[in-house]
């Protein structure tokens, strides 16, 4: 039986065990196992590339919640979509007319999402809808802000408030890079409120903190290893999954075997559950290294 799904997963794993009695635990093995995974493969199909917008002083984004650990980061000045206002604004209207909701030179090639945040001025809102070149649905104020009165030929730009798929290096862009330092050298040298283009960045209790403060909009990849995606009854099916059966196989038996107090086979099921492992983790490195020569680079002018 081909092992390519969340129910035949389930069903392998009890016909392993030769047991039909666990039908309300072995989704607990399958999480268990899925958390050993994700603390030992660090491989390309685990990488995800995300883009956040950072907000003019504001210092601290959270992480995504499917983090694991970084790779690169990087930054850009070029809005996602940005154009002016065509007329007027009240603090209450739930409209924002644009004179181009299309405008090129954005980071997104169509203009603004049909659904998002823009900013204008200091204040953040919420849209639902777009109607010809008028941003409709808009809920005012939010993410800490306050609804204010606009004026005829503001900035309307679009961020991302949140850890969103996309990328800035898919276009010639001016493109900045940012040094990591530690959490106790960020705080004694970019304690104040002093803000600019951020130099660097840390990370602690979750969240990326940026010194100094953004002082405009600048739009953030971040280049990472993500969590495997949980298998469950309505996501039956993962990367992982199709490309690594057995992993996820003896990653489940190692965590059934304790719960059933058969201690002998424990084992078996870890040496089966490191060699899977071993051999994701090599062949993945060598064909990241394949195809070219090596070479020692200069790298001292």
């Amino acid at each position: 039986m081909a092992i390519n799904s969340y129910s035949s997963l389930q069903t392998a794993v009890a016909n392993w065990l030769d047991r039909s009695d666990l039908t309300a635990r072995i989704p607990e093995f399958i999480s268990l196992a899925e958390a050993r995974i994700n603390r030992a493969l660090r491989v390309r199909i685990m990488e995800s590339v995300k883009m956040i917008s950072l907000v003019g002083g504001t210092k601290r984004y959270p992480l995504p919640s499917d983090y694991l650990q970084l790779r690169t980061i990087k930054y850009t000045k070029t809005a996602l979509a940005t154009d002016n206002l065509a007329s007027d604004m009240t603090d209450a209207q739930d409209t924002a007319p644009l004179n181009d909701v299309t405008p090129s030179g954005g980071i997104l090639s169509s203009g603004f999402s049909s659904s998002g945040t823009v900013m204008i001025g200091l204040e953040q809102m919420t849209y639902t809808g777009i109607s010809t070149n008028t941003l409709t649905g808009l809920t005012r104020g939010v993410n800490g802000t306050s609804a204010v009165t606009h004026n005829s030929g503001d900035s309307a730009v679009q961020i991302y408030t949140t850890f969103t798929a996309g990328t800035i290096s898919d276009k010639t862009r001016p493109i900045d890079a940012i040094q990591y330092v530690s959490p106790e050298l960020l705080s004694r040298v970019y304690a104040g409120n002093s803000t600019g283009r951020p130099k660097v960045y840390t990370m602690r209790a979750g969240y990326f903190l940026f010194g100094p403060v953004p002082d405009s909009t600048y739009n953030l990849e971040i280049d990472y290893y993500s969590k495997v995606a949980a298998l469950t009854d309505s996501a039956t099916t993962n990367d992982m999954l199709t490309d690594n059966p057995d992993v996820y196989l003896y990653g489940s038996l190692l965590e059934a075997e304790p719960f059933l107090m058969n201690d002998n086979r424990v084992g078996l099921w870890l040496a089966a559950f490191d060699k899977a492992i071993s051999d994701i983790q090599l062949q993945d490195d060598k064909d990241s290294h394949s195809g070219t020569e090596l070479r020692v680079m200069n790298t001292g002018g």
